[in-house]
C-alpha cells in the first residue's frame, strides 16, 4: 500500500487521490483509493508492453555533474570526455539562480570554463541544454529559499526568464531544465504557493522561449514532494518531465522503518510511487524514467543477516573516487567487482543489482537492470529515459584511477 499525506480534501479531489491510511481501501492494494473519497476516481497505470518501445525508442537524456572535475580523487570526468553514445539531450548540472536579482549564474567559477566545451558536444542528434537548481541550491544555506522567492512575483520570474535566455545565448545551450527541490516543501525552502507559482514559471518560460528553446522539469517520485506539483497543468507548457527514481532510501534516514538495507532504486517502490502520479491525468509520453549510475550503500549491523531488510548501522565505506561514504558510482563498482572478485546478486522484483562483501553491502544498476527498468518504463508508456549522472558511467576518466596511471589530471 502507499502511505503519504495528503494535504486535503480539496487538494486531493483535484489533483491527488488519498494515499494514507485513511483513504485507502485494504482490499485494493494496486490502487489504494477509497470509495466516495471526495471526488476521487481510481485511474488505472497506463499500459503499452514491455516491448512498446515507448521508452527504449524515445528520448535519451542525461545529466553531467561538473563538480566532479573538482571533488573526485579519480574518475574525473571533464565534458569531452563524456560518453554521448546513443544521447538525444545531455543537460549540464548545474547553474544557480542569485539572491537578489534571481538572474541566472554560475554554481562554480570553475563551470564557466566547462560551457564551451560541454556546448561541443551538440550535433544534429544530441542538444546541450543548462540544468538550474538542483539538491543542494535549496538545501540549508543563502539559497535555500531562492527558487521559491523568484518564482513568487511576475517580476521576478521575469528578471529570472530574461538572464536565462541571455545565459543560454552567450553559452551556446539549447534549452533550459528546472531542477527545483522541492517546491512547496517546508524543509526544503518551499511554500504552499509555489505550486501556482511553479505553473506560471513554466507557462511565462515557455511564452518567452518559443520553439527556439527547450524546456524541461525535474518530478519527484516521493509523495511528499510530489503532492505540491501540478503536471497537469505544467505538462502543456513544457517538453518533458525527468522523474527522479533514485534515492528512495539511504544512510541519511531517521526514520526507524528505513534502518533496514533497502536498494535506493528499486522498481517494486516506484511501482507504488507512481501510483499518484496516474490522478493527475499526467500524459506518460511527457515522461523520462530515471537510471541511477551510481549505487547506495550500507555499513551492516550484523554480520549473520547481510541481505536486504536486514538492520544497517551506518553508511558504507568510501569509494576510492566519490571518497563519499554511503555512494559509488558505477565505474567503481564494477573495479571492486573485479578486483575482489565479487559475484553480484540479482534482485529480480527490484530490477537491481547488490554485492556483500567485509561488513558492506551494495545495491546498484548495471547495463542489465538498465533493460528490465527500461522494459518496466516501455511498459508505463514513458516517453523516453534519463540518466544521473553520466560522468559516473563514462569510462575512467582522469585521476589515479585503478586501470589509468596517475597523471595529475583533472
Amino acid at each position: 500500500m502507499v502511505t503519504a499525506n495528503v494535504r486535503s480534501a480539496s487538494a486531493a479531489a483535484t489533483m491527488y487521490c488519498g494515499t494514507d491510511e485513511t483513504a485507502c481501501d485494504a482490499n485494493n492494494e494496486e490502487h489504494p483509493c477509497q470509495k466516495d473519497f471526495g471526488q476521487c476516481e481510481v485511474h488505472l497505470p497506463p499500459s503499452c508492453g514491455k516491448t512498446s518501445g515507448s521508452a527504449s525508442g524515445g528520448r535519451k537524456i542525461a545529466y553531467y555533474a561538473s563538480w566532479n572535475t573538482r571533488t573526485r580523487k579519480c574518475n574525473r570526468i571533464k565534458p569531452s570526455q563524456i560518453d554521448t553514445t546513443g544521447l538525444t539531450h545531455l543537460n549540464f548540472g548545474y547553474a544557480g539562480i542569485d539572491t537578489k536579482s534571481f538572474e541566472v549564474v554560475p554554481t562554480d567559477p570553475g563551470d564557466v570554463a566547462l560551457y564551451d566545451e560541454f556546448c561541443k558536444l551538440k550535433s544534429k542528434s544530441l542538444q546541450t541544454w543548462i540544468s538550474i537548481g538542483g539538491w543542494n541550491f535549496s538545501s540549508d544555506g543563502s539559497t535555500h529559499t531562492t527558487f521559491s522567492d523568484m518564482a513568487n512575483s511576475k517580476d521576478n520570474r521575469a528578471a529570472f526568464i530574461k538572464s536565462a535566455i541571455s545565459f543560454m545565448e552567450m553559452h551556446g545551450f539549447q534549452g533550459i531544465d528546472l531542477d527545483w527541490q522541492y517546491p512547496g516543501a517546508p524543509v526544503r525552502g518551499g511554500k504552499s504557493e509555489d505550486t501556482e507559482n511553479f505553473v506560471s514559471l513554466v507557462k511565462e518560460l515557455r511564452e518567452a522561449l518559443g520553439n527556439h528553446y527547450g524546456l524541461s522539469s525535474g518530478l519527484p517520485t516521493t509523495f511528499p514532494y510530489l503532492q505540491f506539483f501540478d503536471p497537469k497543468a505544467m505538462q502543456e507548457h513544457i517538453d518533458w518531465f525527468n522523474l527522479q527514481t533514485y534515492d528512495l532510501h539511504g544512510p541519511w534516514t531517521t526514520n526507524p522503518d528505513d534502518l533496514k538495507i533497502l536498494p535506493h532504486t528499486s522498481n517494486v517502490e516506484i511501482k507504488k510511487g507512481l501510483v499518484p502520479l496516474w490522478w493527475t491525468l499526467i500524459d506518460p509520453k511527457k515522461i523520462n524514467f530515471g537510471l541511477a549510475y551510481y549505487g547506495r550503500g550500507y555499513t551492516i549491523k550484523d554480520s549473520s543477516c547481510a541481505t536486504t531488510d536486514c538492520p544497517w548501522k551506518d553508511a558504507s565505506k568510501p569509494g576510492q573516487c566519490t571518497d563519499t561514504s554511503g555512494v559509488m558510482g558505477l565505474h567503481e563498482i564494477q573495479n571492486l567487482i573485479k578486483s575482489k572478485g565479487l559475484e553480484p546478486q540479482l534482485l529480480q522484483d527490484a530490477a537491481v543489482k547488490a554485492i556483500q562483501w567485509d561488513d558492506q553491502w551494495m545495491g546498484y544498476d548495471d547495463l542489465e537492470t538498465f533493460s528490465m527498468k527500461i522494459d518496466f518504463a516501455n511498459d508505463l508508456c514513458f516517453g523516453g529515459t534519463v540518466t544521473w549522472p553520466i560522468d559516473m558511467g563514462s569510462g575512467a576518466g582522469s585521476g589515479d584511477t585503478p586501470d589509468t596511471p596517475d597523471t595529475g589530471g583533472g
